[in-house]
């Protein structure tokens, strides 16, 4: 049984758009948080969507993703990244199969949160991806 519960105390909201300190060559690149947990330890973790990116990708079709469907943050790594809040708007991306792949693995103490800002963590995903 996980002891993740769904947060409603967080300024992060499901649903909202924010812009954040992208990587320098994705100024237009925003973030959607798609869900908000609370765990006894880690405390608000805050999931998130994130599109407008260029990210170097073998696998995609045309060598780069331009958006990654569910990245899980510590809710200070969200303080640190974003900007401004742009809109709220409740239609999501679609998340749902990243996010259970991380719950699942979560669960089992296989995966965890990023504590470091979106752009940061963008850039390990891309080197992960090309190494």
């Amino acid at each position: 049984m996980s002891v993740l519960t769904d947060c409603l105390e967080s300024v992060y909201r499901v649903g909202q758009r924010w812009s954040y300190q992208t990587r320098p060559q994705e100024h237009a690149s925003i973030l959607v948080v798609v869900r908000v947990d609370r765990h006894p330890v880690l405390g608000v973790i805050v999931h998130v969507s994130v599109t407008g990116l260029s990210i170097r990708n073998p696998s995609a079709t045309s060598g780069i993703a331009e958006e990654v469907a569910h990245l899980p943050f510590s809710e200070a790594a969200i303080d640190g990244s974003v900007t401004g809040l742009l809109e709220e708007n409740p239609i999501l991306p679609d998340f749902l199969e990243g996010y259970m792949q991380w719950r699942n693995a979560f669960d089992r103490g296989k995966a965890g949160v990023f504590q470091i800002s979106v752009a940061e963590a963008i850039d390990r995903l891309e080197n992960s991806l090309n190494t």
